[in-house]
């Protein structure tokens, strides 16, 4: 904000150098013709001295405007009171200017009646017959100090107010994009979670049957031959879809691959049954199209669950089960495994499940059967369809 300032506010020192060359340039010359009627006076060393004067305070007028405001009034009574005519209030109604500017109007209004009140009693004790001419013009220039300070004022205020409405507003736009910085992070690591925990599950355990066919000396090489053939496929899948994901850090484009949601849990389902664990899947009620957010989050929840019936159930069959209500999908991922099934391993996985469920408005529960096995549960709304 400070390159847009004006130069006077930039540079204050020469503004204030500015204001003491004129007044002491004003000030001489009203002296020079005061009187009634107004007469060309030839200017002492004293006349001089009190202009100099009077006029070097108002440098600090900026820090010390009340006690420069009183000095330059002391100075003028006793300039008038040696000379023997009406006092030179100019430097004064300078110093009022600043009190107004730095104090507000009513400091100002009653620092104008002070100024005022004191001018008027000393020119009716040291020069009664410039008094009509010297209120007339007191009262005019010293309304016009005021009001042009308290003006000043309500204008660095409002400047102010909106110096800082842009530094909030400038502090909101960071921290809104420190917050979706930080959103698009976890999402993007739940997404890579998902990816290398359900493929990299899939593709050690295709590898195990083939390191088992192998070792075994089966002469099933048909078998090896497909099974090789499906870690190729499910690897390839991964890279491709680390590929799409890492491509985010990197570039706002779209990612070119389709993002998966439940109309592909029979292919989910097809690439467990190559890594030996069969997937029933079946759906209730109406199927529907649901909001793409449910849509991936329903079928990261899927995925997850099933790759830790895969890792830890102890089991080869796990059933996943989607019922379409009013307003509510419900998914439920269970098996009868003697393993820890879903809720086996560190946890996260749980976590992120639960992170999904909530990101749409939604919840998961998950526990041991009572007959033996684990089951999750996701509740994810569906909204006025």
């Amino acid at each position: 904000m400070g390159g847009n300032q004006a130069w006077w506010r930039r540079y204050p020192r020469v503004v204030d150098a500015a204001v003491v060359l004129v007044t002491l340039f004003l000030t001489l010359g009203m002296m020079r013709f005061a009187g009634r009627p107004p007469t060309m006076r030839v200017l002492e060393p004293v006349d001089y001295g009190y202009a100099a004067a009077a006029c070097a305070v108002l440098i600090v007028r900026r820090r010390w405007p009340v006690g420069v405001l009183v000095v330059t009034v002391l100075l003028a009574v006793g300039h008038g009171a040696m000379r023997g005519h009406g006092p030179q209030f100019l430097p004064g109604q300078v110093a009022l200017y600043a009190v107004a500017a730095a104090r507000g109007g009513r400091a100002g209004l009653a620092a104008g009646a002070v100024l005022l009140t004191t001018a008027v009693t000393t020119q009716m004790v040291v020069a009664p017959g410039e008094l009509s001419l010297g209120v007339v013009a007191l009262f005019t220039s010293t309304g016009l100090a005021v009001a042009a300070g308290a003006g000043v004022r309500t204008q660095r205020a409002y400047v102010a107010t909106l110096e800082e409405r842009a530094v909030r507003a400038e502090r909101a736009r960071r921290e809104e994009a420190a917050r979706l910085v930080g959103e698009e992070r976890v999402r993007i690591a739940r997404e890579l979670h998902d990816v290398v925990a359900h493929q990299l599950t899939l593709i050690n355990a295709q590898a195990g049957v083939a390191l088992y066919l192998h070792e075994g000396g089966q002469d099933e090489p048909t078998r090896l031959v497909e099974t090789l053939s499906h870690v190729k496929d499910d690897s390839k899948q991964a890279l491709a879809e680390l590929r799409s994901i890492v491509g985010l850090l990197g570039t706002p484009e779209v990612p070119r691959e389709p993002v998966p949601g439940l109309d592909r849990l029979d292919d989910l389902a097809a690439s467990f049954a190559r890594a030996g664990l069969t997937v029933e899947v079946r759906r209730r009620g109406e199927a529907r199209t649901v909001p793409s957010a449910v849509d991936v989050s329903g079928y990261r929840i899927v995925q997850e669950a099933l790759t830790n019936v895969s890792k830890h159930a102890a089991t080869g069959i796990a059933r996943v089960c989607l019922d379409y209500a009013h307003d509510t999908l419900k998914i439920v991922i269970a098996d009868d495994g003697a393993g820890r099934g879903s809720g086996g391993g560190s946890g996260r996985g749980l976590i992120g499940m639960r992170e999904r469920a909530a990101a749409v408005g939604g919840e998961v529960t998950a526990g041991h059967r009572p007959g033996g096995g684990f089951s999750v549960e996701a509740a994810l709304p569906l909204g006025d369809q």
